[in-house]
């Protein structure tokens, strides 16, 4: 193809894919006219389902603008900026510039970080407007993308993202050209592994070696994305416990690797009014990293790789613990929580993505591979049921189809 008919393709497909956005944002807009006021589920997943097809759209329009040479450039483009980005967060300049939106002068932005002010201009030109707006030259404000890192959950799970995940991404090729492409199942040897050295240890056991690093892990873990709540309220929690009588001692729920109790939380707040307990589960240092009160609560420290100690809860609830892990530690996992549930009475939630065949958006995408640095793994329904089978659970409904992601809530029971 030469010169003139590549330019002619690419301008067709700038054209093609602009009524393709512009329908995109239609349909968005009309869905979050018509259901922005509700709480119903099929309603919100509605404006999920367009803002997700939005999304999809905003990204074949960029790859129609860049052209495939540039979509080549773009790795390095967003590599780079991203590099640069970590090394502000961490010179100061997000903790610096006012938060109010009034402007500052690279010099007196340069002498109150006591840094060089080429290295700080060179640096701020790539993240120049998408994460800070430059007015007039050398002259900078906060934009709405910025101001988000102020918020110290956000910036942890950015920091652990770049430091712990982009590092065993960027040695993935290595990895597996040395281990013959296979797909991870081992905890202890995979990209996070090899990137890191963890000498034999698996990623979670490497990050508690290092306090700092353990406690920015923890609170990335409290970061709330915009699906937040959304998880947690794919099961009719308070529906199912009015069918059953219940008292103030009756475990209605435990919370199974529950990490700062975010689930724990919502899902009391759904039972309002209920009789019975919440118990949030997780490993002492966890529990230990928790800086508030969680209103009706019990904190239990538990290891879920040893036997469950709760016997006969109506529900055990699993949230986004299993992608962690390969399949031998998910059966173990499960295993020891089906030990625990008695027939007729108890229940298991498995909160998790389920992943769909075939194409699916971005973020499940992307999730998956992050997954894949260490071991973890986001599951299809096959493969949901390949491990359910395995450990003597049987899947008796999966909730969440009218909810606008590939999140779900598998139910299962002892089989």
């Amino acid at each position: 193809m030469n010169d003139l008919n590549m330019m002619q393709h690419q301008h067709d497909a700038v054209k093609r894919n602009l009524k393709e956005l512009i329908a995109a944002v239609e349909a968005y807009s009309a869905s979050f006219s018509r259901n922005a006021s509700s709480e119903n589920l099929t309603s919100r997943g509605d404006i999920s389902q367009q803002h997700v097809k939005m999304l999809e759209s905003v990204k074949q329009m960029q790859s129609a603008v860049y052209g495939p040479l540039n979509m080549v450039m773009l790795h390095y483009e967003e590599c780079l900026r991203s590099s640069a980005f970590r090394t502000l967060l961490e010179m100061g300049v997000f903790d610096t510039l006012p938060p109010d939106g009034s402007a500052m002068t690279l010099k007196e932005l340069a002498k109150r970080l006591c840094v060089d002010d080429v290295l700080l201009v060179r640096l701020m030109r790539i993240v120049v407007p998408t994460f800070f707006k430059e007015p007039i030259p050398e002259l900078y404000t906060h934009t709405p993308n910025s101001l988000m890192f102020l918020d110290s959950s956000v910036r942890a799970n950015f920091k652990m993202m770049f430091d712990e995940i982009c590092i065993a991404a960027v040695n993935m090729s290595a990895f597996f050209k040395k281990n013959g492409y296979q797909n991870p199942n081992s905890q202890r040897n995979n990209p996070y592994t090899y990137a890191h050295d963890t000498k034999g240890l698996n990623m979670f056991e490497f990050i508690l070696t290092d306090p700092a690093r353990f406690k920015n892990f923890n609170d990335a873990m409290k970061a709330k994305s915009a699906q937040a709540s959304l998880p947690y309220s794919l099961f009719p929690f308070k529906d199912e416990m009015n069918k059953i009588q219940t008292t103030d001692e009756t475990v209605l729920v435990v919370d199974v690797g529950g990490g700062n109790g975010q689930a724990s939380v919502a899902i009391r707040d759904f039972c309002s009014g209920v009789k019975g307990r919440m118990i949030l589960q997780d490993q002492t240092p966890v529990l230990d990293g928790i800086g508030q009160e969680l209103p009706g609560v019990e904190k239990m420290a538990h290891d879920f790789f040893n036997p469950q100690p709760i016997i006969g809860a109506l529900f055990y609830y699993i949230h986004r613990c299993l992608h962690d892990w390969p399949e031998n530690e998910c059966v173990m996992i499960l295993k020891n929580i089906a030990a625990a549930m008695v027939p007729g009475i108890s229940r298991l939630l498995i909160s998790e993505i389920v992943m769909p065949r075939g194409p699916t958006d971005i973020q499940t995408a992307w999730s998956d591979v992050n997954m894949l640095t260490f071991s973890g793994m986001e599951r299809t329904e096959r493969q949901w049921q390949t491990l359910l089978d395995k450990s003597n659970l049987m899947l008796v409904n999966t909730h969440g189809e009218a909810g606008g992601s590939n999140f779900r809530v598998l139910e299962a029971i002892l089989n």
